[in-house]
């Protein structure tokens, strides 16, 4: 028998077939094709791996509107892999977060709330996690060292840092059965000097995959959430359990 031409419907399923495969590929082998299918999913990814950094106005949040917190301490500090300011206002007064604020039930071991803090012009709360440990290989008591987990939650999530960037390596994951977005890096914001701008120049926030940073993005309801840390000591999967306590 002779050799007869495959049927049109067939060749539509075989193209089909290939272009799916040539999607699994791509996705495996070029960061920023998974940067964008993971923004499919409600993760954002920013325009350009540097960015103008934004200024920011912090207020205090007071610790009747947050559950589970028992006291706020004074403290205006934010992990450095969070901070993306040209300059910061640090205020005792209103305005407070819009939305109910969600907060973790299950912390990694050693880990206590710190503080809340929200800023006016991004509209994002931020709560740090604090845990104190002996330092390693000190036979001294006293000396300890510090490691903090920040909880970023906003109505939006299209500035730095609740964004990626292009070139991020992302890993998708699921909590609480929906998608999330694992990656390690971080915004690094400095300033960059230009004669063509007032002051000389900026603050420019520049995405890095080599910093220490764990970085996990999923989405509660209508609220964006992100959870940051450098703690060596914290699993992405204790990061996961973390988020997974969240909006129970």
């Amino acid at each position: 028998m002779s050799n007869q031409p495959a049927p049109p419907a067939r060749k539509g399923w075989l193209i089909a077939v290939a272009i799916i495969l040539l999607l699994i590929v791509l996705i495996f082998i070029i960061p920023g094709v998974r940067a964008s299918i993971s923004s499919w999913m409600g993760l954002s990814v920013a325009p350009s791996e540097q960015m103008p950094a934004a200024t920011v106005n912090i207020v205090e949040v007071t610790a009747q509107t947050i559950p589970n917190a028992t006291e706020i301490l004074a403290s205006t500090q934010v992990q450095s892999a969070v901070s993306t300011a040209s300059s910061t206002d640090v205020s005792q007064s209103s305005p407070q977060p819009e939305w109910d604020m969600l907060t973790p039930t299950d912390l990694p071991e050693g880990y206590q709330f710190q503080s809340a803090f929200y800023d006016t012009n991004l509209n994002m709360l931020i709560l740090t996690y604090l845990v104190t440990r002996p330092l390693p290989g000190a036979t001294d008591p006293s000396l300890t060292s510090s490691e903090t987990i920040s909880l970023l939650q906003s109505q939006k999530n299209d500035f730095i840092p609740m964004q990626i960037a292009p070139n991020t390596n992302v890993t998708d994951i699921q909590v609480n059965g929906q998608p999330a977005a694992f990656t390690l890096g971080g915004w690094d914001t400095e300033f960059v000097k230009d004669s063509t701008v007032p002051n000389g120049g900026k603050m420019v926030s520049s995405w890095r995959n080599d910093l220490p940073v764990k970085n996990l993005y999923w989405q509660v309801g209508k609220i964006f959430l992100a959870l940051i840390t450098t703690d060596d000591g914290v699993s992405q999967q204790e990061l996961i359990d973390m988020a997974s306590s969240i909006g129970k």
